[in-house]
């Protein structure tokens, strides 16, 4: 049996991202930047206004008091996306609207439910500086400049600046597809009518989330029963076509186990089966030239949690972006008795209040029992050999904002 710590050590030594390919930046969403980024044009790319206004020579108004206002001259106006045709004199102003481009000799803007307008006049009854309500050239990104760095996750906002840049496509690293294979002659598809001894397929729609979730294409390869050959052929088959394969049952220690030889047979070297820690032991790992297999306990809450823990980071490192969890110190709302020799994740509501953060873990902690991970979205940690967790201790917490939605 392995630990954790060194399941974990032979994951990140292997997993890698594939070959960068070029997408269209309508088609980036949610892939990551394969190479550093620059910037091609300052933006914005001239001087502009920021609301609906009037431009003018903050020199102009160096006077300008309440009782003497400065009075200027309108010689226009300048809508968004025109330019104006020639540079403001002394004593001239131009009606300007957001996003139009400051005329040549304008330094400064004034919104229009401050101004007072009258006759073709603008009135200032205060003094203004250079550059006062103006968005400045370069003042978001000038030209040259870093804008986004090789593995970076591309969502809206990334979307939105690649775009200020007028740039059209990128260099990202493919989303990684696993195939998803679930083993046991016990499962029934839930279309299916449910009989004795048997149990509805969930791991299949728990790991085709999971993946999605993760960033990943879920191929569901379809449920296989306990038949050494069609195991065999099942994995043989998805590893061709995948650079993941994840299956769930069959990889304890039984008679009916025959996951981890069939992993065998195909060739694959197995890097480790059976980890220190609970729920989740069985889970095995394997290695087939550069595609990896993953097999984990049948048990739903099992399942979710090594996928969490050696799944995840795989994926992750596969998509070209950090493997590590997201992991604080929180406060654990209720005791927990147990010492084992393994490290124990526990199933928790983790929320920040008051400058900390608090983890309340669920009553039933089992690795069959999914119900458990309802309205849940972290982890504690138990460490190996750790004695009674007493309430109110401080422990590490994994959360998972990418995977829970609460």
């Amino acid at each position: 049996m392995i630990s954790y710590d060194d399941a974990v050590k032979l994951i990140i030594s292997i997993a890698r991202p594939s070959q960068s390919v070029q997408k269209p930046l309508e088609e980036a969403l949610g892939y990551v930047l394969a190479r550093d980024l620059f910037a091609v044009l300052d933006q914005p790319p001239f001087h502009r206004s920021p609301l609906d206004g009037f431009a003018f020579r903050a020199a102009d108004t160096a006077e300008a008091n309440s009782d003497s206002p400065a009075e200027l001259n309108v010689m226009g106006y300048i809508p968004a996306g025109t330019v104006f045709g020639a540079p403001l004199k002394q004593g001239e102003a131009v009606r300007i609207f957001t996003g139009g481009m400051l005329p040549l000799g304008a330094d400064a803007v004034v919104a229009q439910e401050k101004a007072f307008y009258h006759n073709n006049s603008l009135f200032l009854e205060r003094r203004y500086v250079a550059g006062e309500n103006v968005a400045h050239s370069g003042e978001d990104v000038l030209c040259d400049s870093l804008l986004l760095t090789a593995g970076s996750l591309l969502g809206p906002a990334e979307l939105g600046l690649i775009a200020s840049q007028g740039i059209t496509s990128l260099s990202v690293y493919p989303k990684p597809r696993v195939a998803i294979l679930t083993f046991g002659s016990e499962l029934l598809e839930i279309s299916e009518s449910l009989s004795p001894g048997k149990i509805y397929n969930s791991n299949r729609y728990l790991l085709q989330a999971l993946v999605t979730r993760a960033g990943a294409v879920a191929d569901y390869r379809g449920k296989i029963s306990d038949e050494p050959d069609e195991l065999v052929e099942a994995i043989a088959l998805a590893s061709q076509e995948a650079e993941f394969v994840l299956t769930t049952g069959g990889v304890s220690v039984g008679d009916h186990d025959l996951t981890p030889a069939a992993v065998a047979s195909i060739g694959a070297e197995i890097l480790f089966h059976r980890v220190a820690i609970k729920p989740g032991t069985p889970a095995l790992m394997a290695k087939l030239g550069s595609k990896m297999i993953f097999s984990l306990s049948g048990n739903p809450a099992a399942s979710l949690v090594t996928f969490l823990q050696f799944v995840l980071p795989a994926l992750r490192l596969a998509r070209g972006i950090d493997w590590r969890q997201q992991v604080v110190k929180s406060v654990i709302t209720k005791s927990f008795p147990r010492k084992k020799e393994q490290t124990r994740f526990l199933s928790a509501k983790t929320i920040f209040s008051e400058g900390r953060f608090i983890s309340e873990p669920q009553n039933l902690q089992k690795s069959g029992v999914i119900s458990s991970f309802r309205g849940v979205n972290s982890l504690i940690i138990v460490p190996p050999g750790q004695g009674e967790i007493a309430a109110g201790s401080m422990v590490d917490v994994q959360l998972f904002p990418q995977i829970f939605d609460n």
